[in-house]
């Protein structure tokens, strides 16, 4: 039987006690299915406001050595607003190495905020995507979500009922989730604290708010649910049950050592439209491997007869449209030797650019401005898809023909030298 996303990983969302002796199976299980070296990697950013930040990652990274058996590597990424480009650069590449990425507790709106849109959480999707398995407790495990539950807002501080527009993360296996971990907590001893300290009438609240697909995917303390996204397959380990609430309360449990069908977790309408995505994935990438090839084949024809009567601007053009063929082709899970000789061609074609644009003399300079955001918005583009080398090179070229560059939190910013 055919797989419905053959490439893609797990992801293991914990209710609690994800650094317990008692949760070692788990991960060691999610271990168990990667083949060859495992390369383990700590993502510390939902708990990066804390003032103990570096002791959670520490004790997060000792608890894989000990219990899990391997390596842990920390990619640290406490805060977009304060990282650098290079802190970032270096993030996105250990997430890019690691097979078995981990993050956890923290606070859910702060990872939100501090993930969304980045190219951090760019790499770790598609490492799921690609095969990665991904395990995210508390905190992030909120966050993974359609919508998250805002719980130090509303428990601790009073806010009411509502939720917060997540990451999202489950959108390109038709699953519209809402996770709730500590969904059997009972901590409040004489009062409810139930579905993350939510307490029922809370919850009725909260449930009221969300879209009628909805589904909210309760996940008991000390107990995992595996999304095993390759084969369509959820399993259930650990102490407790994983309960699926479907829209207007219609609650079903299931117990630990048990598996069932990810339809479970999709509502009708997202269920009917699976195998409709699984086959518009499909010819998403055929296309997007398609119009790789033709802006392949348009630049090794520039390449040939060193500009083919095109104009410099309409070089950097080209250059622009291959790296948008090249984010398309990725996303859409195209890859491989089309892509890797696709940023041969790109790199080639800046040079040449580069080269034309030099010999060209101080006139084309002085004419630059027409064209010159364009180059501003490839070297963009080239940052945004990890292609810093090529940036670096561009904005080296610029800089070489006396155009200074200024990056700031708006954008980024040029002058003539």
């Amino acid at each position: 039987m055919e797989r419905p996303f053959p490439s893609a990983g797990t992801v293991t969302l914990m209710g609690s006690g994800e650094l317990t002796e008692s949760m070692t199976r788990v991960h060691q299980w999610v271990v168990s299915r990667i083949q060859g070296p495992v390369d383990a990697v700590f993502l510390d950013t939902p708990a990066g406001f804390e003032l103990n930040a570096d002791g959670i990652s520490e004790k997060a990274r000792s608890y894989v050595r000990r219990y899990v058996g391997v390596p842990c590597a920390l990619a640290t990424f406490k805060s977009r607003e304060k990282a650098t480009d290079a802190e970032l650069r270096n993030a996105v590449r250990k997430i890019e190495g690691a097979n078995y990425i981990f993050a956890g507790p923290g606070s859910p709106t702060y990872a939100i905020r501090n993930w969304a849109g980045t190219p951090l959480i760019d790499a770790v999707a598609r490492g799921v995507d690609e095969g990665s398995h991904l395990v995210l407790a508390s905190a992030a495990a909120i966050a993974s979500g359609h919508y998250s539950l805002p719980v130090y807002e509303v428990y601790k501080v009073g806010a009411d009922p509502h939720w917060v527009e997540g990451l999202n993360l489950f959108a390109p296996y038709a699953l519209d989730l809402t996770i709730v971990p500590h969904w059997n907590n009972s901590e409040g001893g004489t009062y409810d604290t139930r579905f993350c300290f939510m307490g029922k009438p809370r919850l009725d609240a909260l449930e009221a708010l969300l879209p009628e697909w909805t589904v909210i995917l309760g996940i008991d303390e000390y107990t995992a649910c595996i999304l095993v996204l390759g084969e369509d397959v959820c399993r259930v380990m650990g102490a407790g049950q994983v309960t699926v609430r479907r829209p207007r309360g219609v609650d079903k449990a299931y117990p630990a050592d048990s598996s069932f069908s990810l339809d479970e977790l999709r509502s009708e309408a997202m269920s009917l439209s699976a195998p409709v995505l699984q086959a518009a994935v499909k010819e998403s990438a055929a296309q997007a491997s398609e119009e790789l090839a033709h802006k392949v084949g348009e630049a090794e024809r520039t390449l040939a007869a060193q500009k083919d009567g095109r104009s410099d601007s309409e070089i950097a053009g080209q250059a622009f449209e291959l790296v948008q063929a090249i984010e398309r082709a990725e996303a859409s899970g195209a890859g491989g030797e089309a892509v890797k000789q696709a940023r041969t061609e790109l790199r080639s074609l800046v040079d040449l650019w580069g080269r034309e644009l030099g010999a060209s003399g101080g006139d084309l300079v002085a004419n630059l401005a027409p064209f010159v955001e364009l180059l501003i918005d490839l070297r963009a583009k080239l940052r945004a898809a990890q292609q810093w080398a090529l940036a670096d090179e561009l904005r080296d070229r610029l800089v070489a023909l006396g155009i200074a560059l200024e990056d700031t939190p708006g954008g980024t910013n040029w002058r003539k030298r």
